[in-house]
């Protein structure tokens, strides 16, 4: 994977009412499966849920009022939920799923398909749409789909000063 990939992902909100091919979604699966992971412990549980599909529509009934308005359009929705969390959590669990979430935003950005990743959800009404045990908490949910066409011009992305977020050695020391 060339890292241009890396600099192509970004959150998009114009999709296709459209389905992902099944090799597609393979695809995109078979990446997170391969992300980094403490202990090679791998405690993602990724649900895919289909445009059109009954499951697919209670997800979006079940997002925030704004992501609602465009994530109604994309071929697939990838929840990203832990495996049951027992009484010894551990915060890296969401590290690893993170790893594997980006993978899979960056396999999709290499088969030309946009991802938005979000975070505002009803945790409940999700669990329920899609059978999640109660022990387990939902990471994020990865929006996936086929570019639409869009009138809109296109916003340069940006990002801060490497400076802002970067020391070498020491806090505030500048690379």
């Amino acid at each position: 994977m060339s890292k241009d990939f890396i600099y192509k992902r970004k959150s998009s909100v114009s999709f296709l009412p459209k389905k992902l091919s099944s090799q597609m979604i393979k695809e995109i699966i078979d990446a997170s499966m391969w992300a980094p992971s403490s202990r090679n412990g791998q405690p993602w549980k990724i649900i895919g849920i289909e445009h059109g599909t009954k499951n697919f529509n209670k997800i979006i009934s079940a997002l925030s009022g704004g992501n609602q308005i465009w994530a109604k359009n994309a071929g697939l929705i990838l929840v990203f939920a832990t495996t049951i969390i027992e009484d010894d959590f551990n915060p890296k669990i969401f590290l690893d799923i993170g790893f594997s979430g980006q993978n899979a935003m960056l396999k999709a950005t290499e088969l030309h398909l946009e991802t938005h990743p979000i975070g505002g959800w009803d945790e409940e009404l999700v669990k329920q749409a899609i059978s999640i045990p109660d022990e387990s908490k939902i990471a994020f949910l990865l929006v996936v789909g086929h570019k639409a066409d869009s009138s809109e011009t296109p916003k340069e992305r940006t990002r801060n000063k490497m400076e802002n977020h970067f020391s070498l050695e020491k806090w505030g020391e500048n690379f």
